[in-house]
């Protein structure tokens, strides 16, 4: 088959959309995370590595993007400790990160983005770039990450830590302006695919070069995404 990135006829690997580090959190001694659905007919499964899907990626093109994959995962799920808590009151609304590599980081962000895009996999099948996916597949072949404006990325994290559970990814809109929303083990990632402006009160926390990351923080409870969690575990339990 041929491969997404490089365009080769060659063999295609197993390869993970979202990376299988963000997946170990949901596994215990005993078992595997479990795939759900809250859609009538279709029906709960083992997932035990994580998702991937294997009519993407080549070995050599899935080892090129891992560079960035391995970054992120060594950056976000090390957990934040209080020296990087910021507070208002006594709340601690967002964690600063002073020092990333902005270049590894947003080429992890847009990559997760273009293999969901061209994922068969059922889990991925509401990210539709258009005419975004070849200009963002040809910053991944040429490593280069773009401006911090050009599909700048938002990162929040639920409060709750044990927060782990993924939902899939999905279309959002922020003043009518289009983004993508990822979840990774208790974060959740903005991603603007939209050649407007960014909403002004997103501008100062998107991830920039030579700044530190804000880490924005979410209340789980009375959400809609743990509405959704809740009724998909009640469904998955009945």
């Amino acid at each position: 088959m041929k491969c997404h990135l490089c365009s080769h006829e060659k063999k295609l690997i197993k390869a993970h959309v979202i990376p299988e580090k963000f997946f170990t959190p949901l596994r215990s001694e005993k078992k595997s995370p479990i795939l759900c659905s809250n859609i009538k007919g279709k029906y709960s499964k083992r997932s035990p590595i994580g998702i991937y899907d294997s009519t993407i990626l080549c070995s050599e093109c899935d080892n090129y993007i891992g560079i960035w994959d391995n970054y992120a995962q060594q950056l976000l799920l090390k957990g934040f400790d209080e020296s990087l808590a910021v507070y208002q009151g006594p709340e601690n609304v967002f964690y600063k990160i002073n020092s990333f590599d902005y270049e590894k980081l947003k080429l992890f962000f847009i990559s997760v983005l273009w293999r969901a895009a061209i994922s068969n996999h059922s889990f991925f099948k509401r990210i539709k770039l258009g005419p975004y996916q070849n200009e963002i597949k040809e910053m991944i072949l040429n490593a280069d990450p773009g401006t911090p404006e050009k599909y700048p990325v938002v990162i929040a994290k639920f409060r709750d830590p044990n927060m782990t559970a993924f939902l899939d990814p999905h279309n959002d809109k922020f003043d009518g302006i289009n983004f993508y929303r990822f979840y990774m083990t208790g974060f959740v990632i903005y991603i603007k695919v939209d050649k407007r402006e960014t909403p002004q009160f997103l501008k100062d926390f998107y991830i920039r070069k030579n700044q530190p990351i804000c880490i924005l923080l979410r209340d789980l409870h009375n959400s809609k995404d743990g509405k959704i969690m809740v009724d998909i575990a009640k469904h998955y339990l009945r």
